[in-house]
């Protein structure tokens, strides 16, 4: 069944479609989550309530054909609204000590916890778009859709993202 008709059966009470619907995102969901958090529990807090607000809002969505944006959306502001609350900033969850050793995976450690210190350090707007764009591998219309922002916008915010990498 392809995503318009899951969407149109979850919208006239199916909960097995909108289940379904949950299975198809849930990975992407959550790793989108976790960029955000860098903690697989605070992860798994920000999808539960995704979730949750998607399926009592399931029926105010318009078009079927919007689901995976739509329910980006609540993701997104879900995070935002979970780091403000906690007013802090996670770190990533590796062990220090295994860095410290030298091997070769924990040097790859170590360029990946040089990455999301880096993502880290970008505004919002910018850390969103990398995200997307880099991580999600979504164009950037679909991220203009998402961020419901012009184009043009998306592609300075991934150019400024950028600009400022290079002076990391």
């Amino acid at each position: 069944m392809n995503v318009e008709t899951l969407v149109k059966n979850a919208k006239s009470g199916d909960e097995n479609a909108f289940c379904e619907l949950m299975k198809i995102n849930k990975e992407i969901l959550y790793k989108a989550a976790y960029l955000y958090t860098k903690n697989k529990h605070d992860s798994l807090e920000i999808l539960d309530e995704t979730v949750y607000k998607a399926y009592v809002s399931i029926k105010k969505l318009k078009e079927g054909k919007y689901f995976n944006t739509w329910i980006m959306r609540i993701l997104i502001n879900e995070c935002i609204n979970y780091l403000n609350k906690k007013k802090r900033v996670s770190l990533l969850g590796i062990n220090i000590a295994n860095i410290c050793k030298g091997s070769r995976e924990d040097k790859n450690l170590e360029d990946r916890l040089d990455l999301y210190k880096a993502i880290d350090k970008l505004d919002g707007k910018l850390k969103v778009v990398i995200i997307l764009r880099y991580f999600e591998d979504l164009t950037v219309s679909q991220i203009a859709d998402i961020l419901e922002c012009p184009i043009g916008t998306v592609k300075t915010h991934i150019h400024k993202a950028i600009k400022r990498w290079k002076r990391f």
